[in-house]
């Protein structure tokens, strides 16, 4: 991570963090602030909130998270249930608490954007083992965030996106080659073809291009077209098993029912020529990259 990208972060931390203090009480300690996450994610989750369990989970010491939580009681965030004996066996949020988590809730949306619910409406990826998967991970993330794979900018120009997958992936220390392709993509009643012959749009070239990471994995974030002309929700990035057969070379089946196929059976003969096109434009954006993300 650059050290630019770090102010930003922690004045957002910082400004949240503020908010809490400010506005939850108890929560000027890490004790309080503590007990208010986990609260508010165990009753979100739809889970009991057992008092010796929630005792045990925080980490600090328990007549400090006891007497936090008497205070909470006390302050009109929490109410007991207790045990026909009289002892408090489980907490539940109020009304006062469920309104301030709401409200924690869009000051933290304020500013930052929620990365694992993001990530997995956009991309779709299933490698081959766990260094590959955070490999692809970490390209989505920061290609999103520099704005690479919006389709107002490179997300349907799929031979430029494929070789900027290779060369971010290349200077991470994987292998990493470009292969020029089309895309069959087939539903109950619906097909579409990507980068076949004779389904060009007008001013667009006949093919397709992904990246080919460890001979291992199929890395296509160029898929900006199917969105336009397939479905608007598609995803954004999609990675499989590199699995070369006859004339495919990968096929995943999507959770929507829809079978994706990658072929090699027909190249486009200007695939050479549009990868050359790209290759200084290349350089200039991987220099803003590093520049960015180290």
């Amino acid at each position: 991570m650059q050290i630019q990208r770090v102010p930003p972060l922690l004045q957002g931390v910082v400004d949240v963090r503020n908010w809490i203090v400010q506005n939850i009480p108890t929560s000027s300690s890490m004790v309080g602030h503590d007990l208010f996450l986990k609260i508010g994610s165990d009753f979100f989750s739809g889970k009991t909130i057992e008092l010796e369990s929630l005792v045990k989970e925080i980490p600090h010491a328990d007549a400090e998270v006891r007497e936090h939580i008497a205070a909470m009681v006390q302050g009109g965030l929490l109410a007991e249930q207790t045990f026909s004996d009289g002892h408090a066996s489980r907490v539940v949020p109020t009304e006062r608490f469920v309104e301030l988590l709401k409200q924690y809730q869009t000051k933290f949306e304020s500013h930052f954007i929620l990365r694992k619910d993001l990530r997995e409406r956009q991309l779709l990826a299933s490698a081959p083992d766990a260094r590959l998967q955070r490999l692809v991970d970490t390209l989505y993330d920061h290609f999103h965030d520099i704005g690479w794979l919006y389709l107002h900018n490179f997300g349907g120009i799929c031979f430029l996106m494929s070789s900027l997958v290779r060369r971010v992936a290349l200077a991470y220390g994987f292998k990493a080659r470009l292969e020029s392709c089309h895309v069959e993509i087939r539903g109950d009643e619906r097909a579409f073809m990507l980068g076949s012959p004779g389904y060009a749009a007008p001013g667009q070239i006949e093919g397709h291009a992904v990246c080919i990471i460890d001979d291992a994995i199929l890395v296509d974030f160029g898929l900006g077209n199917v969105r336009r002309g397939f479905r608007r929700d598609f995803y954004w990035g999609l990675a499989c098993p590199y699995a070369p057969h006859d004339a495919v070379m990968a096929h995943m089946l999507l959770p929507q029912g829809e079978t994706v196929t990658w072929k090699n059976d027909w190249q486009t003969p200007d695939g050479p020529a549009e990868f050359a096109k790209y290759e200084a434009l290349v350089e200039q954006l991987f220099a803003g990259y590093v520049d960015r993300f180290g």
